[in-house]
């Protein structure tokens, strides 16, 4: 269970850094990526073009407030304070429920309280 919450904090590290790579590795080929105000995000190729060239953040920092993990099964709580690509400052709490398999998260679904992002 440990080793999974690890994972998580790392892809949130991640994305604060804008370390794609690092991003990348925590999710399986065949991810399925759900976020309100998009259409499923379903593979790794589209998973990378969403992270490149879609999301409407150009910065920011998460906050986590509690991680739960029930193999196979991780949900996270915390808030989001960042910069919009056009230049919008950004405030949402957000849960994020994970479904491993392995070592690979295969499953992302992020629910916002407030703005979408």
């Amino acid at each position: 269970m440990e080793e999974l919450e690890k994972l998580v904090r790392k892809y949130y590290d991640a994305v604060d850094a804008n370390d794609l790579e690092t991003l990348f590795s925590v999710f399986s080929e065949d991810i399925v990526y759900e976020r309100p105000g998009y259409s499923p995000i379903t593979g790794m190729k589209v998973f990378k073009d969403f992270y490149r060239n879609n999301r409407i953040i150009k910065k920011g920092k998460h906050t986590l407030s509690n991680i739960i993990v029930h193999e196979p099964y991780v949900i996270v709580e915390g808030e989001f304070r960042g910069t919009l690509k056009d230049g919008r400052e950004s405030y949402t709490k957000f849960v994020d429920v994970y479904t491993f398999s392995g070592k690979k998260a295969i499953k992302r679904h992020t629910y916002f309280d407030g703005q979408n992002v």
